[in-house]
């Protein structure tokens, strides 16, 4: 058989050289795949990430209680600052607000834990010294997550927390309330577990503007342990 002549000449694929395109393909598809496997993984985790924000809520606690608002409320059994704590919620005056909820103006802060839900629940309203039931209101306030609420709460997960606080420079003991209707604290510490993180702790000083921040994991032991 005689082949044309633009044919002849010609030399076509060995044996060798198709095998050795073939296994080159092949390894380049197994590297894109592997590849693309991680990319995939890697974004899988970024969507099921839930970001800290333990770090934050002290963050705003630290900058309120810096900024404690000591105006005199009217109350019924006379006017004093305002300042209510428990080992696991607390309420005072601060000038130091959430723009975003009350414009920035003085306010009445709150925060409540819910160890069932490990939840901190935030809320504020705006300062207003001649209206005490309003504040007493507000602190007696079941927790609402609606955004058509009157008073929202905004919730933080967080695995554990605990608030004490101090009443001096000369005092060692720190208490786990405060119930001092005519003095706030010189500081508040803060302790915490954050989801899948170890305890921390961390001081903050009361109307004050010079930090005594400390923030350390916990040596004590377990949270709840003194």
């Amino acid at each position: 058989m005689e082949f044309p002549g633009w044919l002849k000449g010609r030399k076509g694929f060995t044996l060798i050289e198709v095998i050795l395109a073939t296994a080159i393909s092949a390894l380049v598809m197994v590297i894109l795949s592997v590849c693309l496997s991680f990319a995939l993984r890697a974004w899988e985790d970024t969507q099921d990430h839930k970001p800290d924000q333990s770090a934050a809520l002290a963050d705003l606690l630290k900058r309120q209680l810096a900024e404690f608002d000591p105006t005199p409320i009217k109350f019924e059994e006379g006017a004093h600052p305002y300042f209510s704590g428990q080992a696991q919620s607390l309420a005072f005056a601060t000038s130091h607000s959430v723009k975003a909820i009350s414009g920035g103006v003085p306010v009445i802060a709150r925060y409540l834990y819910d160890p069932a839900a490990k939840t901190v629940y935030y809320a504020e309203i705006p300062l207003n010294p001649y209206d005490p039931d309003t504040v007493k209101d507000f602190v007696k306030a079941g927790v609402s997550t609606d955004a058509k609420a009157i008073i929202r709460f905004y919730a933080v997960e967080i695995a554990n927390f605990e608030l004490s606080y101090s009443g001096g420079e000369g005092s060692s003991q720190n208490s786990d309330k405060w119930d001092q209707k005519d003095e706030f604290p010189t500081s508040v510490i803060m302790r915490w577990k954050a989801p899948d993180s170890e305890d921390f702790s961390q001081a903050f000083s009361v109307n004050s503007p010079f930090s005594i921040e400390i923030k350390q994991k916990l040596s004590t032991g377990p949270m709840g342990t003194r």
